[in-house]
């Protein structure tokens, strides 16, 4: 973002060379390179959990955005990307890496993120229409034409990688071997997303304050930690992995929060490029919050793990005591 406002040129080069479209779909096949299929497929039996996590991610964190929209955010554009950024599944990779660290049930937390992100091209469109068209700001959305898109640029890549995957195993192997690699390949894809679009806005003439980025990083701050609040009570509330003892209960819910709470950010990025005709130059400045609302969330997420982790290990030292 910073090399993007400062320095636009490059951007602009790489944005007219059509170099987002590459991107992003590059994005979506290391994802599909990666889902393992066989371990989200045994987190199926704790349906209850899996339940709750599919209606928590696409149909109620989503409804924050109805707030979101009216916020007095500065520019007004912020207030429309943040509530884009609600409407999202959850992440693609981090909620995982994060459950595993945390012991949770890293299988359940699977099976949510390939989920809510295959039905999430299906729901999206409505609920993202149902959404900007409210408020004072409403904007028309035809459902239709998103989904098509969305399915182009991310359900196919994202289902080419998992034939991939699945067809041949040299593939399978290589991409198994080589994850901290592919995943810096998709971090620096996603990368230039908001570098290029953020060029674009400042190009064509828009600015961001210091105070107007440092609410909008506090309005990211607080929709998290309500995600948090709210699926930590859920998950209490409804015993998810009650029936299972000890341990196990706590990896279940642990997967849960911390999967239900998180949303998407290359998804986003790609939703908002669908939306450009409406934002036009807008856009660069409608992804701005989206970023800072995916880092804040993986900042408060590995904070929350250590805790967890620290936890354990006192628990654990307290067994062996007695």
């Amino acid at each position: 973002m910073a090399l993007g406002y400062g320095l636009p040129g490059p951007g602009i080069i790489a944005a007219n060379a059509g170099l987002q479209a590459w991107s992003t779909t590059g994005i979506f096949v290391i994802s599909g390179l990666g889902l393992k299929r066989g371990e989200a497929a045994s987190a199926a039996t704790a349906w209850g959990s899996v339940l709750f996590g599919l209606v928590s991610i696409l149909a109620l964190t989503p409804l924050a955005a109805f707030a979101i929209l009216r916020l007095p955010l500065h520019p007004p554009e912020f207030a429309f990307g943040l509530a884009v950024f609600c409407c999202m599944p959850t992440t693609l990779s981090s909620g995982v890496s994060l459950t595993q660290a945390a012991g949770g049930n890293a299988a359940l937390a699977l099976l949510l993120t390939v989920g809510t992100n295959l039905l999430g091209i299906l729901t999206m469109p409505f609920v993202l229409s149902a959404v900007l068209g409210s408020g004072s700001s409403a904007v028309h959305l035809a459902p239709g034409p998103l989904l098509q898109n969305l399915a182009i640029t991310i359900l196919l890549p994202l289902l080419a990688g998992c034939a991939a995957r699945a067809l041949f195993p040299g593939v399978r192997s290589f991409v198994d071997g080589h994850k901290k690699g592919f995943s810096l390949l998709s971090n620096a894809l996603l990368i230039m997303v908001p570098w290029m679009q953020i060029s674009k806005a400042v190009t064509g003439g828009t600015h961001v304050g210091l105070a107007d980025l440092a609410v909008v990083t506090a309005a990211g701050l607080a929709l998290h930690g309500v995600y948090l609040a709210f699926n930590t009570a859920a998950s209490r509330a409804l015993k998810l992995g009650g029936k299972h003892g000890g341990q196990e209960a706590v990896g279940i819910c642990r997967a849960v929060v911390l999967v239900t709470s998180s949303k998407t950010l290359p998804i986003a990025v790609t939703v908002l490029s669908q939306l450009s005709v409406m934002l036009g130059s807008g856009i660069g400045l409608a992804v701005v919050p989206c970023v800072v609302a995916h880092l804040t969330q993986i900042i408060w997420d590995s904070l929350l793990v250590s805790s967890w982790v620290r936890q354990d290990q006192r628990d654990h030292r307290q067994q062996q005591q007695h």
